[in-house]
């Protein structure tokens, strides 16, 4: 299931005028995988002046209903089957101020290990993606989003 939201024009800018069309596609795969991104157009709409994973800054330009439930699912849930730790592994690197897992994995790993914490109910850090499921009442409000 997979829509794109209109969300009308912006003065992306600052300049007084709102030119700038916003677009925010949003996907749920029937594997339960959620996915949203974002698109502002420049004013002809032959380009993007900003586009992908950009929803905190068109949230500080938008502030709909629906805008804020995409933009809280997104915080959430973005490619929920892209997890490089347990819940476990990531809350105890996010507690430490770790959060670039990817750009810090050595030092996310040492730091893991001197926790006794590197390998999590056998699973090591960073040698898989893991998935965590959506919860059922989210799934719900994802499909009244994209049916609506």
């Amino acid at each position: 299931m997979k829509r794109t939201f209109n969300f009308g024009k912006i003065d992306y800018y600052g300049r007084g005028r709102k030119i700038n069309l916003v677009e925010v596609k949003v996907e749920l795969s029937d594997k339960g995988v959620f996915t949203a991104s974002a698109t502002v157009w420049n004013s002809k709409k032959t380009d993007c002046v900003c586009a992908g994973q950009c929803l905190d800054e068109v949230a500080k330009h938008i502030k709909s209903d629906k805008f804020k439930k995409i933009h809280r699912l997104w915080k959430q849930y973005h490619l929920n089957d892209m997890h490089a730790g347990t819940e476990k592994q990531e809350a105890a690197l996010l507690e430490a101020g770790l959060t670039g897992f990817a750009s810090d994995y050595r030092k996310c790993c040492d730091y893991l290990e001197s926790i006794d914490l590197l390998v999590d109910d056998g699973y090591k850090f960073g040698t898989a993606w893991l998935k965590r499921d959506i919860p059922v009442e989210d799934i719900a409000e994802i499909e009244r989003l994209l049916t609506e």
